[in-house]
């Protein structure tokens, strides 16, 4: 301890310590940066084959079979669509998973085409291969033009852009109510254009207000937005 003290004296006497001030200046800032990279690459969004994007430290668990709690993933198709979700809990089947169980699920699918929807559901199920999203339990899905939708369950291929109901519907809207068996929501070409459409199919029963009063309509076809 001697020996050290004064070699540190005569560091000191030489100037050694504005050279060793100057050293601090230049090593500090290193290494924040390397936290900061760190930090950075333990967040960084990984991608699972299905399609969908989770931070690093949610894909080390899910590729080792463990449950993840309030994550937020993401992803997007083919066709320009993007979507982005977050659950209460996420369950893997097995480890390098296959399919994901997902409690308390909630997000938003911003289409191609400039509008969105927001989706809420009790359970789903997400298939990899498929690239599909089942929802279950208190499903409720929220149009950007007002249009809000309640349905049992809810089938979404993610990788086409596509949503079809598992079961009947009722809608509701400033312009009025809808009942129907089924609502679909996909792409389809008209007039040289690829247009976002909602199908309202089998049964279709429509309420319209009309100047402060409501007419009920039944459909004998199925209603197409």
């Amino acid at each position: 301890m001697i020996v050290c003290a004064q070699g540190w004296g005569r560091f000191m006497r030489r100037g050694g310590y504005s050279n060793f001030i100057y050293f601090l200046k230049i090593l500090l800032p290193l290494i924040a940066i390397a936290l900061l990279a760190t930090v950075f690459l333990a967040t960084k969004e990984r991608g699972l084959e299905g399609g969908l994007s989770f931070s690093k430290i949610d894909m080390m668990a899910l590729e080792s079979g463990m449950r993840i709690t309030k994550p937020r993933f993401s992803g997007s198709n083919a066709t320009g669509d993007r979507y982005y979700f977050s659950a209460d809990l996420v369950l893997p089947d097995a480890p390098n998973p296959s399919r994901l169980k997902v409690d308390g699920i909630s997000g938003e699918i911003q289409f191609a085409q400039g509008n969105s929807i927001q989706i809420t559901a009790q359970k789903a199920e997400y298939g990899m291969a498929a690239r599909k999203l089942r929802m279950a339990e208190g499903v409720s899905i929220v149009f950007s033009d007002g249009l809000s939708v309640k349905t049992s369950g809810l089938v979404a291929e993610l990788g086409l852009g596509r949503l079809l109901t598992d079961g009947a519907v009722t809608a509701t809207s400033p312009m009025g109510d809808i009942a129907a068996g089924l609502l679909r929501i996909e792409t389809e070409k008209r007039d040289g254009e690829e247009k976002r459409m909602i199908w309202f199919e089998n049964g279709v029963k429509l309420s319209v207000i009309l100047q402060g009063s409501a007419q009920d309509t039944t459909l004998d076809k199925d209603a197409n937005e």
